[in-house]
């Protein structure tokens, strides 16, 4: 009995052993995103009764904000949770959750909350602020940035407004990161006397920690040890985590929040339990705190991965921390996606349960998710890299808008094709040799231009073998620049070259489509102007050396306000443009979508009827309407475009010069329709051809991920959806590449969709089908695309047909 019983304990000591010297398990991407997926979604589904979950202490130690009512959508709670779903939401192509938070900013109207110091109430404008980088929209911003204006006016301004740890996370990063959206350096210093303020009050450089305010400096823990709130230091150090990145890369200052980050990391790494958590009170033991917690362990997790994602940490080091961590945080993951053993809102360690949450639990663990989600990526993109891929790679941080054409052309037996980097705002040109299937290579011709796809350059293909390349900020400035290439090197280019418009407004000019008219012996660019917000066009008799001093007014809407038609143009013969254009923005104004030619100096209609010499711009309703939308101004709630609204997305000529209209159709944030308009030589027939799916994002619901025609079978098409083309089944994946042929007497129920790309991980998005030479070449936008100022896709694509030599 005696031997057994020896044996049974030593091999309990050995399993004790092993446990302890084994290594943490290598977290698998698919399975951060299960668990985070699930988190994220319990918390929305259970967003409006958050209480019924809610941690609560004891009774005889509840005040008045412990109780089941759902925290203000505004809230410092609720703003962490914010933060963190953000963070995950950047690592997830899927937009529910971006949309998710995009509605909160919408239903409270942008602003912060009640107090104008408090630091609580300033961090809800983490989110907006992300929003705003994500959208590029100003009006995100606007009340946070009118109200820390008048912070930094008040005679309060120097005064120390953050005497408490927790307000290091709360307010930092919001000041830090509207720095940066705006440039203005004031909110970036106002920022850092502040910190230095909570820092010279409670940091303790004994223990590289944080005390939760003065009150705490000589409290102490069962132990002896000084008493350092784990949740009150992960606020600190998730907040760091948030604000470095947004701190300028030249600012002498940031060495002091990176330093600050490393000590703590290093208390940290001291400091964790054997179950994997840190203690609510740090220093106090397992023996203090019997019980997890991990609010404060799931910032330290984000934090710990994130300076080792960074390299600002030693991954030999910190790894088996991290990762001992993440394992510890997935535990307390319920079934069905509650995240347990949060403490309840309060100012100092506590308990915790394993079935009741609270939301800035949540949010810290799905920064953590974010962060060893990316961890993960890169442990297996060694692997990912050895699978080939059947789709070449043209460009990487390559983008493009969809009213610039041509944005690809082929000549001399080179693909040349424009790209907008979505980093760095480089306006790019790549080469492709089709004749030896030789990828040579990309040329940045204007450096950090502007990050904007809007700006992607037009194409003309001059007779002596040279290439115009024009292009244009997003509305910004009223010129155009152009450039000229080598006509034996495509990767060789002239000087940039200005063209100024002359007119007082400093409303700019935007999208570039550049047409030769043979009988007038004019190039055309036909754009937008600032002035009109209407369609307009330049010309040059010397092939885009120089250009006329005056623009001419081409298109005039007729819609009150000021509104915008937007215009798809193709050359349907050498003197001929067709133009397939919209009463304005579905976002304000349910188009119908009109057809009209332009030909030495005069508008027709398809049927070749004239409708009047250019003497002054066409009007909407000269033209021919094809399709009729809804043509008011109303939205219901919940639409942020106006049913029943078209927009032009592509054209095209069949072999007896019949011209071809594809339009989207948007019906709601979640239901667009593609549809083809066709002339047959005496009638219109219209119809619709596939379901588009859901809006690439809510801020701009009619974007679509766009169809393209094949320049020389208009009846091959070519789609981006993210549902079943012919049944509007979601699929539960991204956009994917669609392509069918679609004679005149098909629609919807007869047309037979085969994908050309699946099971994606990241949309594919705006094709493009470039033709000439015995050349033919599929090109799309694949990448983490969140909006026209936010993305980092490649060009990707397939040569369909090659004429080689």
């Amino acid at each position: 009995m005696k031997i057994k019983f020896l044996k049974i304990l030593l091999v309990g000591v050995l399993m004790i052993i092993t446990g302890c010297n084994s290594d943490p398990k290598q977290p698998k991407t698919v399975e951060v995103k299960a668990i985070a997926d699930k988190v994220a979604n319990w918390q929305i589904e259970t967003f409006e009764n958050m209480g019924e979950y809610r941690a609560l202490p004891p009774k005889e130690q509840r005040k008045k904000w412990n109780n089941r009512n759902k925290h203000h959508e505004l809230d410092w709670t609720n703003a962490a949770l914010y933060a963190g779903m953000y963070e995950w939401a950047k690592t997830n192509p899927d937009v529910t959750y971006e949309k998710w938070l995009y509605d909160i900013g919408v239903n409270n109207k942008w602003k912060l909350y009640k107090r104008l110091f408090h630091a609580d109430d300033h961090a809800v404008g983490q989110m907006y602020l992300r929003m705003h980088e994500l959208y590029g929209h100003p009006r995100l911003i606007k009340p946070l940035r009118k109200q820390f204006d008048s912070i930094l006016t008040s005679e309060k301004a120097d005064k120390m407004h953050w005497d408490w740890c927790d307000a290091l996370f709360m307010a930092p990063p919001v000041w830090a990161r509207l720095a940066k959206a705006t440039g203005e350096e004031k909110y970036l210093e106002f920022m850092d006397k502040q910190y230095n303020k909570t820092y010279n009050a409670l940091w303790d450089k004994e223990n590289q920690l944080f005390f939760r305010d003065k009150s705490f400096v000589d409290k102490k823990e069962k132990n002896g040890e000084k008493l350092f709130w784990s949740r009150g230091n992960g606020w600190v150090y998730g907040g760091l985590a948030l604000m470095i990145p947004d701190l300028p890369e030249d600012w002498e200052k940031s060495q002091f929040y990176i330093d600050i980050f490393k000590q703590m990391s290093l208390t940290l790494k001291n400091t964790q339990r054997k179950d994997g958590t840190w203690s609510s009170g740090l220093l106090g033991g397992e023996d203090g705190y019997p019980v997890k917690e991990i609010s404060g362990s799931s910032f330290f997790v984000y934090g710990l991965a994130w300076g080792i994602n960074r390299g600002i940490l030693d991954a030999k080091t910190y790894e088996p921390i991290m990762l001992k961590g993440w394992q510890a945080l997935t535990e307390c993951v319920t079934p069905n996606g509650l995240v347990g053993y949060i403490q309840p809102i309060g100012a100092a360690p506590g308990n915790s349960y394993p079935n009741y949450t609270e939301v800035y639990g949540v949010g810290a663990f799905l920064a953590a998710s974010a962060e060893v989600y990316k961890f993960a990526e890169k442990k297996e993109v060694v692997k990912a890299a050895e699978v080939i891929s059947p789709f070449t790679t043209f460009m990487e941080d390559g983008g493009w808008c969809w009213y610039q054409d041509p944005r690809a052309i082929i000549n001399n037996g080179k693909l040349v094709f424009g790209g907008l980097s979505g980093q760095s705002g480089d306006v790019k040109i790549g080469v492709y040799n089709l004749e030896n299937n030789i990828n040579e290579g990309t040329i940045i011709l204007d450096k950090n231009f502007q990050v904007d796809d809007h700006d992607v350059p037009a194409f003309y293909a001059r007779p002596d073998g040279s290439i115009l390349a024009m292009w244009a900020k997003h509305a910004n400035e009223k010129k155009h620049y152009y450039s000229i290439s080598s006509a034996s090197n495509y990767l060789e280019w002239g000087d940039k070259q200005e063209f100024v418009h002359n007119y007082k407004e400093n409303k700019g000019v935007t999208y570039m489509n550049l047409y030769y008219m043979e009988d007038e012996k004019l190039l055309y660019n036909f754009f937008r102007d600032g002035p009109s917000f209407n369609p307009t066009f330049i010309t040059s008799t010397d092939y885009g050396e120089t250009w006329s001093s005056r623009s001419s007014h081409f298109i005039e809407d007729e819609v009150e306000g000021r509104q915008r038609p937007y215009a798809r143009y193709f050359q349907k013969d050498k003197n001929t443009v067709g133009i397939s254009f919209t009463d304005g923005h579905p976002r304000q104004y349910g188009n119908s979508l009109y057809y009209a030619e332009f030909s030495n100096g005069s508008f027709y209609n398809v049927d070749g009827t004239k409708i009047k010499d250019f003497k002054g711009p066409l009007k909407t309703t000269e033209a021919e309407k094809v399709y009729k939308g809804s043509e008011t101004k109303k939205k219901p709630k919940g639409f942020e475009s106006v049913p029943n609204s078209s927009w032009s997305c592509a054209t095209g000529k069949d072999s007896e010069n019949n011209p071809h209209m594809g339009y989207s159709l948007y019906l709601s944030n979640d239901d667009h329709r593609f549809r083809v308009a066709s002339w047959n030589g005496e009638k219109w027939i219209d119809r619709e051809i596939a379901y588009a799916g859901k809006c690439l994002y809510t801020m701009e619901s009619s974007y679509t991920g766009l169809m393209a025609f094949d320049p020389e079978d208009v009846s091959q098409v070519y789609i981006s959806t993210d549902v079943n083309p012919s049944t509007g089944e979601d699929l539960g994946g991204l956009h994917e590449i669609y392509t069918a042929k679609i004679g005149l007497s098909d629609d919807i129920s007869s047309i037979k969709w085969k994908a050309i790309t699946t099971n994606s991980k990241y949309r594919n998005i705006r094709p493009i089908v470039v033709a000439n030479e015995g050349h033919k070449v599929l090109l799309w936008l694949n990448g983490p695309w969140n909006s026209f100022v936010n993305y980092k896709t490649d060009v990707k694509g397939i040569v369909l047909s090659n004429n080689k030599k």
